[in-house]
């Protein structure tokens, strides 16, 4: 990352998809991979606060990017722009006791659930883990998309549409280059914990204070490339880092650790000014990562946390998933392996791992 030489776990994602391999995001198939949306630029106000535009476009729908409990659901007409077209591999047929319902209350749960700030840090880790299933659930479960939108309450309307707005984006943008052959093999990666989720925060902050590129867009990065560090591993382009810059561009840009989560924060904030940043954030992602599957991933996770920084909250526990021929597999932290693992033997001897 960081990098016009397309590296990366970012961009291994989308090589890695088009063979049929990928880090998945929503559900297990590759398709249901990455997020896209359309790019809001302009300035921003300091952390944690809305853009000054007061909407974002994804999928060319104006979404505001205000409190989530004063929008009120109308005002996101997802359900009327969003198709409910999968990728090859995507399930689309709801399977018996798997309901609209269902799928809704899970979500509902899982976003107030991350908000409740009366709940304990593993206990909001906890409704991280959920919601980040719940929308697996729906992305296997595609047909249900339209009538699990109309029952979203107010308070939950933005970031459902979000979300589900920015992984159709990606289905729409894998149109056709899709593998309809998942992998034998999963990745050679080591997961460990994230950093602390206060700690990440004080480093995407203090990037924007140094640079001016909005924190929100840092943390989505950093989510998208490596599940907030979660991953370690050399890309298939030779890309290193919580932040996955190539050791080229990264001699050229930035200062410290390539490793370091801190130093490949302000790396990243550095190089997206290179590029652009922060007037126009969509040429900046570009020139971070030349795909606009990619662009649309890290826009729509970045409007989702100006909407409401406490989505934060949610990302922060999500943990890498990997589609492959034996299913979408977890990887949790401990998960170390030096070269690719067979599929079906892990899936085998960690079945409970295995969605």
């Amino acid at each position: 990352m960081g990098r016009s030489g397309k590296g990366g776990l970012g961009r291994i994602a989308y090589d890695r998809r088009m063979r049929g391999r990928c880090l998945s995001l929503f559900g297990g198939a590759c398709g249901a991979l990455l997020l896209s949306a359309g790019c809001s630029g302009g300035d921003h106000s300091s952390a944690g606060s809305a853009s000054t535009d007061p909407t974002v476009l994804v999928n060319s729908v104006s979404v505001p990017t205000v409190p989530l409990a004063t929008v009120p659901l109308a005002t996101v007409p997802l359900a009327t722009t969003t198709t409910t077209t999968s990728a090859p591999g995507v399930t689309t047929t709801s399977a018996p006791g798997v309901t609209a319902e269902s799928i809704a209350d899970e979500i509902i749960a899982a976003e107030r659930g991350i908000r409740d700030v009366t709940l304990t840090a593993d206990g909001v880790a906890a409704f991280g883990r959920r919601q980040q299933q719940a929308y697996q659930l729906l992305a296997r479960h595609a047909d249900l998309l339209g009538a699990v939108t109309t029952l979203m309450p107010a308070d939950v309307a933005v970031a459902f549409g979000l979300n589900v707005a920015a992984r159709q984006a990606v289905v729409d943008h894998a149109a056709g280059t899709v593998s309809s052959e998942p992998s034998a093999t999963l990745p050679a990666w080591t997961i460990v914990p994230p950093r602390p989720i206060d700690e990440l925060l004080a480093d995407y902050r203090e990037a924007e204070a140094a640079t001016g590129v909005p924190w929100e867009y840092l943390a989505a990065i950093n989510l998208v490339e490596t599940r907030m560090g979660r991953i370690r591993g050399e890309s298939s382009a030779g890309a290193l880092g919580p932040m996955q810059f190539l050791p080229t561009t990264w001699a050229t840009c930035c200062t410290g650790d390539i490793e370091d989560p801190h130093d490949a924060i302000v790396g990243a904030a550095v190089y997206l000014v290179s590029q652009g940043a922060s007037g126009d954030m969509h040429a900046a992602l570009y020139g971070y990562n030349p795909n606009e599957g990619y662009v649309g991933a890290v826009t729509a996770y970045a409007s989702n946390l100006m909407a409401d920084p406490l989505a934060y909250n949610g990302y922060h526990a999500w943990e890498v998933y990997v589609g492959s021929a034996a299913g979408t597999i977890r990887l949790p932290a401990g998960y170390s392996a030096t070269a690719p693992v067979d599929a079906a033997e892990y899936a085998r001897d960690h079945p409970g791992d295995v969605t």
